[in-house]
């Protein structure tokens, strides 16, 4: 019997060119999974209709037995965020106010995926408004976390990171404006691939498109169980559709030997406590670079505590004391939210920006810009913690923003990252990632270094379930 999670989503669709499994057998794989554990996770919170799901399989099989031209997904079943239109489905960002008729089209992510030849499995669940580092609305209730049911499995692509962690589903589409996609992918042990900001469209997202400040730093990403994984998926969603004026074409190309890579990595930031075991897996990934790439040395880009201010103030907390929220929230119809978006509120009313500051910290963004493009001219790769612990628990995620010192910097930038899960905390068996970055549009060369990395670490297993 084939052992489906230990094919990538390219040997899936290979073998089922090939004719050694059908998509009809992958698909019923995944039903039986999500029938399984699904339920104690809450992680896919759309199924797609079975029957229908079943039907797109033998349909796609008999394509196979055509001899038609296939494409790399064909007849992969994959997950979706719910935060995109995709054709069918309800779509909600998390707000039962917005859950309505099923979306008529497909964002242009979702389209390019559906071309490839894959076939959506369901819906994954997100935070209310996909603004928190946990998961929890009153549509689809709270996701956990498979390795642990006591912790979150972070935010906000929280559904998609827990489903795929759990064997739910070999791979899917998430986003990240400040880490939403890294944060999970690291609580999860699952892989994530943040791509350059502007290198894929924002088209179809839902409810609408590049609204208010945080477009400037939303970013669709991939998550997947392996490096393989979201490469494809990666390559297959980037590219300017004619519609998102901030998209471009840019070649996945790097020509940079990874034996000529000068790492750099880094844990410390100020105020910031860091696991003994997430500074051990730093550590032993350097043990594992020394002798392979040309240099490896302990150094941080300059500028990392004021870009982590920078990007709180002007995209997150608005920077107006919260009255933004003030006049939105009352428009939904209704007074009490998820204790994840009223911690938020509450913590958006201590920050209060004047003009002169405000304007400080909008220049900063390419202040830090201009600054770690320094940087990577003395360095090919950064690497360094997503988060200094493991997973939470619910209700933690806002205790200590400087916590979040290693992801917002990077999305202020707009850098490609990739998230490698590098092993298990040997004390709480919750898993660790590392963040790969590198310049912009060198995505290929995190993606090589990761691969590599990927091949001396201990093999991906979807996640045993613990105990409440």
């Amino acid at each position: 019997m084939t052992d489906f999670d230990a094919l990538s989503i390219a040997q899936m669709a290979r073998a089922i060119r090939e004719g050694d499994v059908t998509s009809r057998q992958l698909v019923e794989f995944y039903l039986r999974r999500i029938a399984e554990r699904n339920g104690s996770i809450n992680a896919i919170v759309q199924p797609a209709d079975p029957a229908r799901l079943l039907e797109q399989a033998q349909a796609a099989d008999r394509r196979v037995a055509a001899g038609e031209a296939l494409g790399p997904l064909h007849g992969v079943p994959i997950t979706i965020k719910d935060v995109c239109h995709v054709e069918g489905f309800k779509m909600s960002c998390g707000m039962p106010e917005w859950h309505g008729a099923p979306s008529p089209a497909d964002a242009t992510v979702v389209r390019r995926l559906r071309e490839a030849g894959a076939l959506i499995l369901g819906i994954t669940n997100v935070p209310e408004l996909c603004m928190s580092f946990e998961t929890e609305n009153f549509l689809y209730g709270r996701t956990l976390n498979p390795f642990d049911l006591s912790r979150s499995p972070g935010g906000s692509s929280g559904g998609e990171a827990a489903g795929i962690a759990a064997g739910c589903s070999p791979a899917g589409l998430g986003s990240d404006a400040g880490g939403s996609l890294r944060i999970p992918a690291h609580f999860n042990g699952v892989c994530g691939f943040k791509l350059t900001q502007g290198r894929v469209p924002l088209t179809g997202q839902y409810p609408v498109e590049r609204t208010g400040l945080i477009h400037m730093t939303s970013a669709y990403g991939v998550m997947g169980r392996y490096v393989d994984d979201i490469k494809l998926l990666g390559q297959l969603i980037a590219g300017a559709d004619g519609h998102d004026p901030d998209t471009v074409d840019v070649p996945f190309e790097d020509d940079l030997p990874l034996a000529q890579a000068r790492v750099a990595l880094f844990h410390e930031l100020p105020g910031v406590t860091v696991r003994a075991s997430v500074r051990d897996a730093l550590q032993r990934v350097a043990g594992l670079l020394e002798p392979q790439v040309r240099q490896v040395s302990q150094v941080a880009p300059p500028g990392m505590e004021q870009a982590c201010d920078s990007l709180w103030n002007i995209f997150l907390s608005g920077g107006d004391a919260a009255r933004a929220w003030d006049k939105f929230l009352p428009s939904l119809g209704r007074d009490k939210f998820s204790a994840c978006l009223e911690g938020l509120v509450q913590a958006s009313r201590e920050t209060e920006l004047s003009v002169d500051q405000f304007k400080v910290d909008l220049a900063y963004i390419n202040t830090f810009r201009r600054g770690l493009s320094g940087f990577f001219r003395d360095h090919d790769v950064l690497i360094c913690p997503v988060f200094p612990d493991v997973a939470f628990k619910p209700g933690e995620s806002l205790d200590g923003r400087s916590r979040y010192g290693y992801v917002f910097p990077f999305s202020l930038s707009g850098s490609p990252v990739v998230v490698l899960p590098v092993g298990l905390d040997p004390e709480l068996g919750l898993p660790i990632g590392l963040q790969i970055i590198g310049p912009h549009w060198k995505e290929q060369r995190l993606l090589a270094l990761a691969a590599l990395l990927e091949r001396q670490l201990e093999r991906w297993r979807p996640a045993v379930f613990g105990e409440v």
